[in-house]
């Protein structure tokens, strides 16, 4: 259909038609109603975004983000560059902890598929077993500790993205890989 025959049938000159496709003007929602209704679609699909494809990340072959003495990080969504969410899987060893971890805008959540997870979030302690979760805002005080004689796996989310996401998950006296401990290339 062309703009002319759509504009026929809405009352709407090609022109104008025109002007709303490039987005230089923005028809009322009743002329937007009245173009929906002749394409045969929904509202809805004009003021979808664009969507990004989905990624698919297979076990074991995320973004290995961090292998430390007694914590893995693998990132499970590398290549999605829109994210709203950043999720991770963790395999903490037994004794492991982050304490604490960076204050942020935002939430995170965790998911403890294997073992026990004690979480601190500003004064209160929680101990996560199997098939628990705990979601909270990230600019409270919180930390994490694996006190279990097992090494705990846990699905962790984090919203927004943070900008150092190994940083994050580095214990404090872990330097970043080919530093030394006081942060000057080895």
């Amino acid at each position: 259909m062309t703009l002319a025959q759509l504009g026929e049938q809405v009352g709407l000159s090609a022109s104008y038609l025109s002007q709303v496709e490039r987005g230089v003007i923005m028809p009322s929602l009743l002329r937007v109603a009245d173009l929906a209704r002749v394409l045969g679609v929904g509202v809805h699909t004009f003021f979808q975004e664009d969507v990004t494809p989905p990624t698919v990340v297979r076990r074991h072959q995320g973004q290995l983000l961090l292998q430390s003495r007694d914590v893995c990080v693998e990132l499970l969504s590398p290549d999605f560059s829109q994210k709203e969410v950043e999720p991770f899987y963790l395999v903490c060893q037994p004794g492991a902890a982050r304490d604490p971890m960076p204050r942020h805008q935002g939430e995170e959540f965790g998911f403890v598929l294997q073992g026990q997870l004690t979480v601190t979030v500003g004064e209160e302690v929680f101990l996560l077993h199997a098939g628990d979760s705990i979601h909270f805002q990230g600019a409270q005080h919180h930390a994490w500790r694996n006190e279990g004689e097992a090494e705990c796996v846990v699905l962790w989310a984090i919203s927004p993205p943070l900008p150092d996401a190994e940083g994050m998950w580095r214990a404090p006296d872990e330097a970043p890989e080919g530093k030394g401990g006081d942060g000057v290339q080895a």
